[in-house]
């Protein structure tokens, strides 16, 4: 995982404002100068509506003109949120770019030569948030690039300990890479955690298989921890009381098959109710 650069999507709003911050701790973790604050907006095309509301077509110079004033509006705050936000060691640059995606980060993410995003996700699934909020799961599923997630209510903090969730029944765990890399690069502790549900394997096999997965990816600052309980969302909850680590992290295949330790229901309350920021990595 290389950390030339950071990209933060932003939607200029609080909880935005709170992952930039948190980005500026990351990079200075990291040894990363160099902050891209991108605001991605949607274009007007060919409709528009009226002052009743009802929708009519607009001709191509109106459009345009519109476009080009919605660019400048965004373009002045977002410069004014990296002006706030820039320290003497880490710089933030401004971008807007239209698109009428907002997910489909992984052309940003190689123009500017960044190597990991950060974005927030809101808990409110109503209808202005699926118009101008930033939908997580979409951008998971699409991004081909380690991830940091903040909700509203995250309790940000330095990164020192990391709880690696980790279904030691999976063949495939290459997102360890670039977990690990981060945990390194910032000098974290990785606690590799797996819950044994309804006693699919036993402690003793799931220690091994930990101490296994440490080995082949040469993993050094790091502990083995296993936990019975009924449901994984319990078992990571009650780890994360007792434990209290900075982060929690987790693999995804993205590509829209996503495992189920992203985003289904038991992660997605963990997610919510633990309040940490949670690194994503995608298993190539």
């Amino acid at each position: 995982m290389e950390t030339k650069r950071i990209l933060v999507a932003t939607e200029l709003d609080e909880l935005s404002d709170k992952v930039t911050e948190f980005a500026i701790s990351v990079a200075k973790q990291l040894n990363t100068s160099e902050i891209v604050l991108l605001n991605v907006i949607k274009p007007v095309h060919s409709q528009t509506f009226s002052a009743t509301g009802d929708a009519m077509l607009s001709d191509g110079q109106s459009i345009d003109r519109f476009n080009a004033q919605l660019m400048r509006k965004h373009q002045t705050l977002v410069e004014n949120a990296a002006n706030k936000f820039s320290t003497d060691k880490v710089k933030i640059k401004p971008y807007v770019r239209f698109n009428d995606s907002k997910t489909d980060l992984n052309g940003y993410i190689e123009y500017f030569d960044a190597g990991l995003v950060l974005f927030g996700s809101r808990d409110e699934d109503n209808f202005l948030n699926q118009i101008f909020g930033i939908d997580s799961e979409k951008i998971v599923r699409k991004v081909d690039y380690p991830v940091i997630i903040l909700k509203e209510e995250t309790n940000c903090s330095m990164i020192r300990d990391i709880l690696v969730a980790i279904d030691v029944n999976e063949k495939d765990q290459g997102g360890l890479n670039d977990i690990a890399q981060f945990a390194d690069l910032s000098e974290s502790r990785m606690h590799l955690l797996h819950v044994v549900i309804n006693g699919e394997t036993s402690p003793d096999e799931s220690i091994e298989k930990l101490n296994m997965l440490a080995k082949e990816f040469e993993l050094s600052n790091y502990t083995i921890n296993v936990v019975n309980n009924n449901n994984l969302e319990d078992g990571i909850k009650g780890f994360v009381r007792k434990n209290n680590p900075d982060m929690i992290a987790v693999q995804s295949q993205g590509k829209g098959k996503i495992r189920k330790l992203i985003f289904g229901s038991s992660t997605q309350g963990i997610i919510k109710e633990v309040d940490k920021p949670v690194f994503v990595s995608m298993i190539s």
